[in-house]
């Protein structure tokens, strides 16, 4: 008797789950996820001399630059961006990008991609999934004013105009030249991360699409620089004069949650 349950209940499982199997649609959804950094990072201080030169009145003087990011790297960080996905009856690949920031006031945006495969489960779909992203973080350490003055730091020199090659809008290019504002001295890091989830969904039945990811971050790789980047008041045209690479900070490698909501079509 117990073999013929069992034979029963297995046989409707299967029929359900073939019943229930994913249909072929694209869908566009709103993610938004937590996730909890083992180390977030830890303080920034830098400082460096550098030489301005006048054009005005033709003085140099030397000084010297002071810079902190305190208490900007914390755990949790949040996730919020849209994503675009490709259902193929069990297959499941999207890409997608946003916006990151942690509590402590740490930002950037991200990109991603990834592969999950969905496998039925009564009213269910439980899709063991990988998510690749890419990570840009930048805060700013401090400014220099830059106007009508030639700046020597680092090795590079930011001079009182900058130009910038750009698109005319019919297929040409053209050249125009800005006087800077400020030299403002960025601190930047880059993060790609690996992300091994499992996605619960219930059944889909009507246009929207729903689900919830449990996973862990996983950093493979990092890197870390400081960016000079010149500014003007007359444009939203910014000028990198040169970036100088620091040293790593942190991993953000931790548990990680999302929900989505979606639309299929």
């Amino acid at each position: 008797m117990k073999k013929l349950y069992l034979l029963l209940f297995t046989s409707l499982f299967f029929k359900g789950a073939e019943a229930q199997a994913p249909e072929k649609y694209e869908m566009f959804s709103l993610d938004a996820g937590t996730f909890f950094p083992k180390r977030p990072g830890r303080d920034i201080t830098v400082n460096f001399p550098y030489t301005v030169t006048s054009l005005a009145t033709g003085t140099r003087d030397q000084q010297t630059f002071d810079g902190s990011l305190r208490g900007k790297f914390t755990s949790p960080a949040y996730l919020l961006g849209l994503s675009f996905g490709v259902v193929r009856v069990h297959h499941h690949v999207d890409v997608g990008g946003g916006l990151l920031r942690e509590d402590g006031g740490d930002h950037g945006f991200y990109v991603k991609g990834g592969y999950g495969y969905s496998v039925p489960l009564g009213g269910l779909a439980i899709r063991p999934s990988l998510d690749i992203y890419y990570m840009v973080e930048k805060n700013k350490l401090g400014t220099i004013d830059n106007t009508q003055k030639e700046i020597r730091l680092l090795g590079y020199t930011a001079y009182e105009q900058y130009t910038k090659q750009l698109d005319d809008g019919d297929g040409g290019t053209y050249e125009a030249t800005y006087d800077a504002n400020h030299l403002d001295i960025n601190y930047r890091r880059y993060s790609f991360l690996a992300n091994p989830k499992v996605v619960l969904a219930p059944r889909v039945t009507g246009r929207f699409v729903f689900g919830l990811e449990l996973g862990w971050m996983l950093q493979v790789s990092q890197r870390c620089n400081l960016q000079l980047e010149q500014t003007s008041t007359s444009s939203h045209q910014t000028n990198t004069v040169g970036k100088v690479s620091a040293e790593n900070n942190g991993a953000l490698s931790g548990p990680y949650a999302a929900i989505n909501i979606g639309v299929r079509f």
